[in-house]
């Protein structure tokens, strides 16, 4: 195995680590902080039903049915999202200060993508009643939560990656094995 090799190899296994490590040590800020931006939102478009109980659980209290509380869980939560986007940042080649601010702006997506989620989610719960909330949690949200890391990712990607070239004089697409 060759020094190069070897240096990619405890590169990546460093990077595993701390991400294995934020995990454990940001699950619970995490998921506080989602549940208190969820409800802010929902109480800054008027819902009255929504509060943060304690911790990670959000009390829902819907006109027509019995409350119930909502619990953010490390699965809802969009730490491991943004966690993994962080490490393929942290692997990918690009000058530190724009790989920080692509790494940001990803990760910001993530979460607000996810505070979007937990907040229709709650507002379904509001509407509906508790089974009508794990329902669209379940469907809907996986597929949203599924769309957030994917659109943090290409913004990774879009941001670190060098731009194209393009030729005003060329109407025709560029080939499609070009050097850019």
């Amino acid at each position: 195995m060759s020094a190069r090799s070897r240096v990619v190899l405890l590169r990546m296994a460093g990077v595993i680590l701390v991400v294995g490590v934020g995990f454990v040590l940001l699950q619970q800020p995490a998921r506080r902080l989602e549940a208190r931006a969820s409800t802010a939102l929902l109480q800054a478009c008027g819902a009255s039903g929504v509060s943060v109980a304690a911790g990670s659980s959000v009390l829902v209290v819907p006109s027509g049915h019995a409350p119930f509380r909502a619990i953010v869980t490390p699965s809802c939560s969009s730490l491991a999202s943004a966690l993994a986007i962080g490490a393929l940042a942290a692997l990918a080649p690009a000058r530190r200060r724009r790989r920080a601010a692509a790494t940001g702006a990803a990760v910001a997506t993530v979460v607000a993508g996810n505070v979007l989620r937990i907040s229709l989610s709650l507002a379904v719960g509001l509407v509906a009643g508790r089974a009508s909330l794990v329902l669209f949690h379940d469907w809907v949200g996986s597929m949203f939560g599924f769309a957030y890391t994917l659109g943090g990712y290409v913004l990774l990607l879009y941001l670190l990656l060098p731009a194209c070239p393009r030729t005003s004089s060329s109407l025709l697409p560029a080939p499609a094995l070009s050097s850019c």
